[in-house]
């Protein structure tokens, strides 16, 4: 699958990215694939069973659609609480089976490894970075993108909660300005943040995660309801 519009410094309309656990089956996936979801992200740190074999099993059961593989720590949201060592083990068995992987800047006893693994087998690497909390200032959004340069990501994530319209400013200001130095996926959580979803393509953020079922972050919008809203809102595709 070939994704490098993602990478290229230029404002595109957001790629899509609908986030599925272990419950979803592909059958399900192909009406939003029809309607313009880009990226199938599986949530493994949320399936009941993360087993090698069950997880392959799974991926090779969505072989031939552009998937992103993320197992995310507790830490920062996710439901990986098991160790780094076995986190480790598990991304060197999916890379062969996705298109991209992501993982957190924190996962600093793996995250350079990670990236190795990826990268020798042809895969690209968001370097991700949630808050829940709140949104980080505005030096401490330079420094994560720093390191996101420094560990050899491909792309830069950021999804912080944003408690007040000047923490979406703040949000916003950073993606404009850095969109067209790394590529970027900028997105608020929470009521404040739910805007950033669909209009910070326009500022060059170039993923916005959705669902089917429930969500998994605050703050995200639907499947349906994101697709229509990028199709009226960037009608170039």
């Amino acid at each position: 699958m070939n994704l490098q519009h993602l990478f290229d410094l230029e404002c595109h309309r957001p790629l899509a990215v609908l986030a599925v656990r272990d419950g979803h089956e592909r059958a399900q996936l192909a009406p939003a694939l029809e309607a313009g979801i880009g990226l199938i992200e599986v949530r493994i740190d949320e399936f009941g069973e993360c087993g090698i074999s069950v997880v392959r099993s799974y991926l090779e059961s969505f072989s031939g659609l552009p998937l992103l593989g993320t197992i995310r720590a507790a830490r920062e949201g996710g439901g990986w609480k098991d160790s780094e060592a076995a986190r480790l083990a598990l991304y060197e068995a999916i890379i062969p089976h996705v298109d991209l992987i992501d993982i957190e800047l924190s996962a600093t006893e793996i995250l350079d490894e990670v990236v190795e693994l990826a990268h020798a087998a042809g895969r690209r690497v968001i370097g991700s970075y949630h808050d829940f909390e709140a949104t980080p200032e505005d030096g401490r959004l330079e420094a994560l993108l720093a390191g996101a340069a420094q560990c050899q990501a491909d792309l830069f994530k950021v999804a912080a909660k944003c408690n007040t319209p000047g923490d979406l400013r703040r949000l916003a200001a950073f993606t404009a300005c850095h969109s067209g130095e790394f590529p970027l996926a900028v997105m608020g959580m929470g009521p404040y943040g739910a805007l950033s979803r669909i209009f910070f393509g326009a500022l060059g953020s170039r993923l916005t995660y959705t669902f089917l079922g429930r969500p998994t972050a605050p703050g995200q919008i639907a499947c349906d309801e994101t697709l229509a809203l990028l199709s009226r809102f960037y009608p170039a595709g």
